[in-house]
């Protein structure tokens, strides 16, 4: 397995990912994603940013990009207003659009996503990694709590087309792993 930056050469195959994850929010009658977004425009917007990453996996002797993940830095709206209450107040990234081929399902590449994520953020000094999403999105709320996000409050998006949707907000304290010379210093 193999994460990287996506790439304009992705989209299309992004894209069909994100439409495998619509197709099953649409069986779990949710509202999420169902109103034209994400699209071309908010994946290219990602890549052009560069906030967008990928999972490549070997499947048949070719590398097949398998699930997808934005990470955004950048501060939002919605997150300033939380009814409820954000474990910290620093720097956080944001885990938006994450989505996973339905050919793989459960066999814990979206947990690999949000490790990655973490990973990510630590190699930026982020100490804290944020996400929402639907209330009745249960296999979302599942992964991020066995992830230990803990549940901080409800959100509304401001983003067309969902201006005003109401969104679960989770967020996990990241700590960097103690290296040798920071144990010996604590001795």
């Amino acid at each position: 397995m193999n994460f990287r930056k996506s790439e304009p050469k992705d989209v299309n195959r992004i894209l069909e990912i994100i439409e495998m994850a619509k197709e099953e929010l649409k069986k779990m009658k949710l509202n999420q994603w169902q109103n034209g977004y994400p699209n071309r425009n908010s994946i290219e917007s990602d890549i052009k940013k560069g906030i967008s990453y990928v999972l490549e996996t070997r499947i048949d002797g070719k590398n097949k990009v398998v699930a997808t993940i934005a990470l955004s830095p950048e501060k939002e709206t919605p997150y300033s207003k939380i009814d409820g209450k954000w474990l910290t107040c620093g720097d956080y990234v944001v885990i938006h659009r994450i989505a996973v081929d339905k050919n793989v399902k459960n066999q814990g590449i979206a947990t690999k996503l949000l490790e990655f994520s973490q990973d990510v953020c630590l190699k930026n000094n982020i100490f804290s990694l944020r996400a929402d999403t639907h209330e009745n999105n249960e296999p979302m709320r599942r992964i991020l709590e066995k992830q230990n996000f803990k549940y901080c409050g409800v959100i509304f998006l401001d983003r067309e087309p969902d201006v005003g949707a109401k969104r679960i907000a989770f967020e996990k304290i990241l700590r960097k792993k103690p290296v040798i010379s920071d144990i010996r210093k604590e001795i």
